[in-house]
């Protein structure tokens, strides 16, 4: 910490707003509670958590998250941020992909302090985090750009006053996103991806608005419905309450893996959802009337601050490349956006503080965040280019290539992040490495992404991006390996599929690999995005399983340590509650095997290796259904138990087509030692089906153990589960599941639990260790009720537990 800052950081509380003021002193309250051990951290959670303050991987430290509507700030605000994160958090800001600010490293008897400094200068943390509506993005370019129908910070700022603090989102079932586009050549808010997505339309020449909701990423992405494609900008506030009201009454609150506003529409189906929100939309609208937009102070300057004579054709170097990729034209003559590529998102506060500077002397005195992680800086004067680009080399900010795919994106990840698996920044400094900033040399690879998130809960956005990745950990033998899934052809407006899983250490040749074959086959002016479409995921992952092959630890340790570390990879400091993910991930492995031994058939097919291709072939199809039995709960190792289990249940559950039912007979004839190659290809197309039959069936059943482990991390139990009452009961199911290992023991309750009736309770008996660690856990996830955890012997427990949906 800085002491000259520190002095200089007591706030003038005359300048806070009473309502305010008395949050924050509440919020101390409660911090001294809890350093009495009046309360527990868990109880102070919830609470935590809806001021915008998050618990970090490193224990005794917070993240602060700094809620600004549309990533808008003026310098004063900039220098405020940069004086608290040195003095109280780690002396970096984070720019985040949804227009915060973040600061990590803060330690909770400090964060009352900074909400009073922050909210005398007009920034607040609430609602940040937790169930509520969290901050209302937009388009940077609102209120500059070209293309656009209407400037939309208004209206994101009408939203934004109207439910921060409103007492109908303070715990609502999940989290609740909110984004305004009001471009028409390019979604830059992503609005698809939102619980509410806005965008700007005329109609006969009247300003509409088209409105989506149910949109999302993470685990289970999905693409927004269309609630309205014209409504009048009067009605907007109030089409998002009623959207609100609907999901807060019908939300799934015991369940907080299939909590979103995603998952209740596809539960309600489109068309009821629709009618429940048009019943509140006109009682609303009834009450209410209408709303005033508030004023947008933007202020440009009249004159130029530092004008220089130049000639923008005559320009070479670093700003030649800094004008072509980072200065684009407004709508205004003479003035344009310069785009701040800020690396990775992370700004020192010495940085911050300069970026103001640069901002008051040559803007109209406020800067805005993307969504790629960078700082717009609009109304600069065409005569002040050379001035900037001198300001900004000054400070490390002139680099070319914003936007581009260069301007990689990525979450904090385990530098900080408690939910995330791997080093998403290490692998996005090696991305990085590849590009040189703003080469003209990639002006082929206009329009292209790379994002990189640490977890599933795609802070970084990656399913958007054209070449995404998230982390995941495998584990080989008694060891781990950081590896991620590669989701390629995304955009604002399309999911990017996961193609596959690679080691983290091979992500970047994989890279490599896609450009090189994208330039080489693409067609003419086609986009990548357009390009992964026609190649289909089947032609993509073939063309990339060679990049998915992991040497043994004794071959190559390096696989087994994350980049930018030096220790072997673990997963175990993410604590306790990871069966159902875990059995999510032995299928995923299995079927991930299953893929890798039908490439080595082919190969082995092309080298006149038959008759080790005709053992692949088969060693695929044993994988696969391996891979699938786990939702049986069914974990063997014997190749014939294997089949047999494969026929009768999943054959026979439908979870297979009936093509499969002789699959024991199919299988067992491996022909002869060198077998032909049309005797190979027969058996490897077979088991081509069987695979690609396999992945269907884990896509359309093994979703079901998909648990997002990581968003459950720190975040507030939603709801109250119903009252239970133990008298008269009638005595509990038994399942000992002694000497069973997880994630089988998870899959094996669950699928005990299916077999009851809502309100019975199952005893359940498992090892010490992992097993009463993380199934409890696991199955609180689910929303089933724990109602004891006792000691039964020296190596095993006994769990009970009350069936709730």
């Amino acid at each position: 910490m800085n002491p000259t800052t520190l002095s200089n950081l007591s706030a003038d509380t005359t300048k806070i707003p009473a309502e305010v003021l008395k949050e924050i002193e509440i919020f101390e309250g409660e911090v001294a509670r809890l350093k009495r051990g009046e309360i527990t951290a868990d109880q102070f959670k919830p609470f935590r958590l809806q001021h915008g303050i998050y618990g970090q991987r490193q224990p005794g430290v917070q993240m602060v998250r700094v809620k600004l509507p549309q990533g808008r700030l003026d310098p004063t605000q900039l220098r405020r941020l940069a004086d608290l994160a040195e003095s109280y958090a780690s002396g970096v800001c984070h720019l985040s992909t949804r227009q915060n600010i973040q600061m990590h490293f803060a330690r909770i008897e400090n964060i009352a302090t900074m909400m009073r400094s922050m909210a005398e200068v007009g920034l607040t943390t609430r609602e940040a985090c937790a169930d509520t509506v969290r901050n209302v993005t937009a388009c940077p370019m609102a209120g500059i750009s070209p293309t656009e129908i209407v400037d939309v910070t208004p209206y994101g700022l009408a939203i934004t006053q109207h439910f921060l603090r409103n007492p109908i989102c303070q715990k609502l079932p999940r989290k609740f996103k909110i984004a305004l586009e009001g471009c028409t050549d390019q979604d830059h808010a992503a609005t698809t991806i939102h619980d509410i997505g806005i965008t700007a339309r005329k109609q006969d020449g009247r300003l509409g608005f088209r409105v989506v909701v149910g949109g999302g990423l993470g685990s289970t992405p999905r693409i927004a419905n269309v609630l309205t494609e014209f409504a009048p900008p009067e009605d907007l506030v109030t089409i998002c309450e009623a959207v609100i009201r609907v999901f807060d009454r019908h939300g799934q609150r015991q369940n907080r893996y299939k909590a979103r506003l995603k998952f209740l529409i596809d539960k309600l189906g489109f068309e009821k959802f629709h009618q429940l929100w048009k019943i509140d939309f006109d009682l609303i609208k009834s009450q209410n009337g209408h709303y005033t937009l508030p004023a947008v102070h933007e202020n440009p300057r009249k004159q130029p601050a530092d004008p220089r004579a130049w000639d923008r054709e005559k320009a070479t170097g670093p700003f030649a490349a800094w004008l072509k990729y980072n200065v684009m034209p407004q709508k205004q003559p003479g003035f344009h956006l310069v785009t701040i590529k800020v690396p990775l998102g992370d700004l020192k506060s010495a940085q911050v503080r300069s970026v103001a500077d640069v901002c008051e002397r040559f803007s109209d005195g406020y800067i805005r965040i993307t969504v790629q992680q960078n700082f717009a800086m609009r109304w600069v004067h065409e005569a002040d280019l050379p001035a900037v680009h001198e300001a900004l080399t000054g400070i490390g900010l002139a680099e070319a290539g914003a936007d581009r795919i260069e301007n990689i994106v990525s979450c904090p990840g385990t530098d900080s992040c408690g939910l995330s698996l791997t080093s998403s920044k290490g692998l996005a400094r090696a991305l990085t490495g590849m590009f040189a900033p703003g080469d003209p040399a990639n002006d082929d690879l206009a329009g292209m992404s790379l994002k990189v998130s640490g977890c599933q809960n795609a802070c970084a956005q990656h399913q958007l991006a054209s070449i995404g990745f998230h982390g995941v950990g495998k584990k080989v033998g008694s060891h781990t390996a950081p590896f991620y899934e590669l989701h390629l052809g995304g955009s604002n407006t399309r999911i990017g599929p996961n193609v596959i899983k690679t080691p983290a250490k091979r992500a970047p040749d994989a890279v490599r690999h896609l450009l090189k074959w994208y330039r080489e086959a693409r067609l003419d002016g086609e986009s990548f995005e357009n390009f992964a479409a026609r190649m289909g995921k089947g032609k993509l992952k073939e063309s990339l399983m060679p990049f998915t092959f992991l040497p043994s630890y004794d071959e190559d340790r390096s696989f087994y340590v994350d980049w930018g570390d030096d220790k072997d990879f673990t997963t175990e400091d993410l604590g306790p509650g990871e069966c159902a993910g875990g059995a999510y991930e032995m299928m995923e492995g299995f079927l991930f095997e299953a893929d890798q031994e039908i490439h080595l058939a082919g190969v082995m097919t092309e080298k006149g290796q038959t008759g080790h291709a005709v053992n692949k072939a088969y060693r695929a199809i044993v994988a696969a259904a391996k891979g699938l039995l786990v939702l049986e709960g069914i974990d063997s190792s014997i190749d014939s138990e294997i089949l047999f289990k494969a026929e009768t249940l999943l054959v026979g559950k439908e979870i297979l087509p009936r093509m499969f039912s002789r699959l024991t007979d199919q299988v067992k004839d491996l022909g002869p030692k060198s077998p032909t190659v049309e005797f190979a290809r027969e058996k490897i197309a077979y088991a081509r089906s069987f695979v690609e039959a396999s992945h269907v069936a884990f896509d359309k059943h093994g979703r079901a153990l998909k648990q997002t482990k990581t968003q459950a991390a720190d975040s507030p139990e939603g709801g109250e589960r119903p009252a239970t009452t133990t008298e008269n009961a009638a005595p509990p199911v038994l399942l000992d599941l002694s000497g069973v290992a997880c994630p089988i023991n998870y899959v094996k309750t669950k699928l005990k639990l299916e077999e009851l009736e809502i309100g019975q309770r199952l005893e359940v008996i498992l090892d010490e260790g992992e097993p009463i660690r993380n199934v409890p856990k696991s199955l609180q996830g689910d929303g089933q009720k724990i109602l004891s955890q006792e000691k039964k012997d020296d190596r095993h427990y006994r769990l009970l537990v009350e069936k709730v949906n």
